[in-house]
Order: C-alpha cells, then structure tokens, then sequence
C-alpha cells in the first residue's frame, strides 16, 4: 500500500525504520475505520483466496467430468482449505466498522444491493444453466428452499454476518464471536451448513475485533514473531494437505485463526509489487469473481464431458485459465450498464435529516 509520505530511500536506521512502521500502521488503522480507500494487502489476501477457490473447484469439476487430476492438485486443494474461507470472511469483517459509520437504513441497502441482489441473479443464472444441462436435476422451484441451496451459500452466510454486524453498536464483539464459537460445537455434524455457518461466524467477528485494535494487534505481534510463528499456518497447511482434510472441523478453528492473523501481520507490511496487481485486482473485484466462476467452470466441464475430453491435468489447467478469464471479462464489464446489473442494484439517492435529497449517491 501507498503511504502519504515520500519514503527515505533505503537502508533505513532501526529509529527510522519504527517510525515507518507507525506511521503505516496509524494509516492501515485509519484507512480501516474510515472505510475510505483500497488497502493492497487485503486486495491481494483476497484475490489470492478468490483464485484457491476457483482452483479448488476446477479440480472438482475435473475429477467429476473427465477424471484423477494428479495427487499435486489434490493436495493443493486440501493444504489451503483451513484458509481459503476464513481468509475471505476474515477479511470482511476487517471492514466492517468502517461500514457500520452509515445510517442503519443505508447500510442495510448497500448490502441488499451488493450481496442479496447478486444471489437473487446469479441462482437463478445457475439453476437455468442445470436445466439447460439435465432437465433431471430441476428438482426445486424458487418458492422452494432447496432451490436456493447453490455454491452460493458463502454471500448467504456473508450477508447475515453483516446484518447481525449491526448488533456491535450494542454488544462487545466478543459476544458475537464467542456465542457462534461455542455453537459450532454444539451442532451436529449431521446439520453440516449450519455448523459451517457458526464455524466462519467467528473469524468474521474476529476481522472486527482486530480492526477495532489494530494498533495493539500490530504492536503486540510484531513482524519478527509473526515471520517465526509463520510455522503455524504451515504446519496446519500440511497437516490438512498429507493427514486429514480440514473442512470446517471445529478444533481447526483456533490454529486456523491463529494461522490467518499471522498472515494478514506479514502480508500488511509487504510492498505493492506491480507483478502482483493481477492479484490485487481479483481481489478488488472479489465478488464479481465468486459469483461469476462457478456457472462458468461448470460449463466447461459439461463441455469437456460432452466432447469427450480425457486429458485430466490439460482440462484443469484449461478450466481454471478459461474460468479466470471469463471472470475477469466480468470483472471489466461490471461497472457499466447493463452488465452491472448482474451484480449489483444501482445506487439510490438516500434523503438528508431534513427531508431535502442527498445529492450523494449511496
């Protein structure tokens, strides 16, 4: 990220380089609170999850439709599954105090017009695509809950963190993130959505928290003994890649948190290299990402099957990249009429205490 000051060139004194790191760290805190610029680092956690994920379902759609992907593949897949999620929730609570400035009025509608709106479009996107497929599989209409139960289920959860986010301006946080804590114990493995949605429920409220205290959660872990604890989210990583897959198992959580808080403190203080500004902008257009790869993979995969492909590693290679692209297309297109219809409502004029029109769009 940026900073508002020329930098001093390089080597910097172990006085000067404490000063930088303040003098950061105060704007990471104030860019957080204010909820008022692009922070790079979260941009790239964020792309570097969106892009796991495609990547994980490339693989599935893979072995569904033509077959074994090399165990590398696999392993991938399981290695970053503690953090794929997480990482990406975490990462929306980090925001959200910043978003809880607005009125309750106008916050709720920037989420009914970012979030709630795209699952409207794009299940039913999905599901005309599956009739398009299988007529069989037309099991649900849209009155019916299952109709709705789609790869869409991570906007759903983020949607009610978000709303029950406005509860912080009556509660402590650690209410919000010790009450879902408990419970993902509780639930029964049978009740597997539920459970994941208890289970991603704290590392949301934990984003908030540390946002909350940025300024002591970076003073308290400092880079050196995040760069020695960075042991953690690696031995987690290899745990779930050679032992046992760890998909929202409860007693993951706490290495798992641990792991991602590691991560954020290393990656806050990285430099915006310009070959990672691919990165930067899936994770900018993040939603746009999610929403759009899986229709789009699934298709492939159904064309794949359809024209007798059988070359695992050659289709998961072409997915992804194809997958990618067609995303970032999206991505391109998606603030421009009528394409940004698909991901978002437009913005409405929100009217003043006085009664007179805002002319801020919101």
């Amino acid at each position: 990220m940026s900073e508002h000051t020329e930098p001093a060139p390089p080597p910097y004194t172990r006085a000067e380089a404490r000063r930088r790191s303040e003098r950061s760290g105060a704007d990471i805190s104030r860019a957080l609170d204010r909820h008022d610029r692009r922070i790079g680092w979260m941009d790239l956690l964020r792309g570097l999850s969106i892009l796991l994920v495609i990547l994980h379902h490339s693989t599935q759609i893979t072995v569904y439709r033509i077959g074994e992907v090399p165990g590398f593949f696999e392993f991938l897949s399981a290695f970053f599954a503690p953090f794929r999620m997480p990482m990406l929730m975490f990462l929306s609570g980090l925001l959200v105090a910043g978003s809880l400035h607005a009125p309750t009025g106008k916050y709720v509608w920037g989420k009914v017009r970012r979030i709630l709106w795209p699952i409207f479009v794009w299940t039913i996107v999905y599901a005309a695509m599956e009739f398009v497929a299988d007529p069989s599989q037309a099991k649900y209409m849209p009155w019916e809950l299952g109709f709705w139960n789609t790869y869409l289920w991570f906007m759903q959860f983020i949607f009610a963190y978000y709303i029950i986010a406005l509860l912080m301006r009556w509660l402590p946080i650690w209410v919000l993130f010790a009450v879902p804590f408990v419970l993902m114990f509780v639930i029964p493995g049978e009740l597997e959505l539920l459970r994941r949605f208890f289970y991603l429920m704290p590392f949301f409220f934990l984003g908030a928290f540390i946002e909350k205290h940025w300024d002591e959660y970076a003073r308290r872990l400092s880079v050196p003994l995040a760069a020695a604890l960075a042991i953690i989210p690696i031995g987690v990583g290899l745990y779930s890649g050679f032992v046992d897959a760890l998909w929202y198992e409860p007693l993951s959580a706490v290495p798992a948190m641990l792991g991602i808080m590691i991560l954020v403190r290393l990656t806050a203080i990285a430099p915006d290299a310009r070959w990672l500004a691919p990165v930067r902008f899936v994770g900018r257009y993040s939603l746009i990402y999610y929403v759009s790869h899986y229709p789009v993979f699934a298709a492939l995969g159904w064309l794949a099957l359809k024209a007798g492909f059988d070359s695992p590693t050659l289709g998961l290679v072409a997915i992804f990249a194809v997958t990618v692209a067609i995303s970032t297309g999206f991505a391109l297109l998606g603030r421009r009429m009528p394409v940004s219809l698909l991901f978002e409502l437009p913005r409405r004029v929100w009217p003043s205490r006085t009664g007179r029109r805002s002319p801020v769009t919101g």
